[in-house]
């Protein structure tokens, strides 16, 4: 387990198993973003959502890949973050991420919708 970010490895106590490695590091970004823990949507996925983007995780061989996904946008954008652990990844990094990631798309459909509006008149 040292290959594990210090804070991980402190969740984690005696826990050995990857998936739980990779649950422990969706929830903590979830908490940071003050969303409830991570909920189970597959056998090695974990989801949750703001109000304006979907969140998939997958485990990873090395670490987890987080699919980011605009399900009300006109057309669809998905963007993916893979987090290697033997980086030492920082949940607060991808909270920031997927952070700006949902605040992009707010402007994004406002614009949109600000284009139509104006388009009518």
């Amino acid at each position: 387990m040292s290959a594990l970010p210090s804070w991980l490895r402190s969740h984690l106590h005696a826990v050995e198993s990857p998936r739980w490695t990779f649950e422990s590091f969706a929830d903590e970004v979830a908490r940071l973003l003050g969303l409830p823990p991570t909920m189970r949507t597959g056998e090695f996925e974990h989801s949750s959502e703001t109000d304006h983007i979907w969140l998939l995780w997958k485990p990873d061989r090395y670490g987890a890949v987080l699919l980011m996904d605009r399900p009300e946008g006109e057309l669809r954008q998905a963007l993916v973050i893979k987090v290697i652990w033997h980086n030492s990844p920082d949940p607060a990094d991808v909270a920031a991420m997927v952070r700006a990631y949902e605040r992009r798309g707010r402007v994004q459909s406002l614009r949109s919708l600000l284009g139509r509006v104006l388009r009518r008149r």
